[in-house]
C-alpha cells in the first residue's frame, strides 16, 4: 500500500512539475505579470487583440483602462506597468490603425512578415506596429533602468492570440 502511495505522489509531483513548466516559458531577463487579470479585462472589448507573454520589467503595480478613442472613432485599451522604482511599461491596443508620420520613427523586422517602428527619445522608447487592423504599442518611460530596442522587440514577438 506504501509503494503505492508513493508511486503516485510521485507521479503526481512529476505532472505538475511538468504542467509548471510548460506555463513558465519567460525567457531570462524577463518577467510573467497578471495576465489572467488583463485577459478578463479584454474580454470587454469590441475587438480581439493579441496579448504578450511576458514583459522586460517586474510588474509591482498593474492598471488596466479601456478607453474611446473620438478620432478614430473606436475603442482603445491600455496596459500599464510601474515598478517600485518607478519605471512605467503601458502596452496601448487601439482597434483601428493611427495615422502618425512613421518617418520619425525606424524600421524594425518583428518577424519575416510583420515590420515595426521604433523610436528612441531621452524620455521614452516606443515600438508600434500594425496586425489585423490592430494598432499596438509599447511604450517605456524609465526612471532608473533601461530597456533595449531588441528587448521590446521581443516582447512584440511574444504577442499571440487569447
Amino acid at each position: 500500500m506504501k509503494y503505492w502511495l508513493y508511486t503516485m505522489t510521485a507521479m503526481m509531483t512529476f505532472f505538475l512539475l511538468i504542467g509548471c513548466n510548460a506555463q513558465s516559458a519567460v525567457p531570462e531577463g524577463y518577467y510573467a505579470y497578471e495576465k489572467d487579470k488583463v485577459e478578463q479585462a479584454v474580454q470587454s472589448l469590441n475587438f480581439n487583440p493579441e496579448l504578450p507573454s511576458f514583459v522586460p520589467i517586474v510588474a509591482d503595480i498593474l492598471v488596466t483602462d479601456s478607453f474611446y478613442l473620438k478620432e478614430l472613432d473606436n475603442q482603445a485599451f491600455d496596459i500599464t506597468i510601474f515598478t517600485n522604482a518607478n519605471d512605467i511599461f503601458t502596452i496601448q491596443l487601439i482597434n483601428g490603425e493611427l495615422e502618425e508620420a512613421e518617418d520619425e520613427f525606424e524600421s524594425v523586422a518583428l518577424d519575416d512578415s510583420l515590420e515595426g517602428y521604433y523610436q528612441d527619445h531621452s524620455y521614452s522608447k516606443t515600438l508600434k506596429w500594425e496586425k489585423d487592423d490592430i494598432t499596438y504599442q509599447i511604450i517605456y518611460r524609465p526612471s532608473e533602468s533601461d530597456i533595449s530596442k531588441e528587448q521590446l522587440v521581443k516582447v512584440a514577438q511574444s504577442f499571440d492570440a487569447l
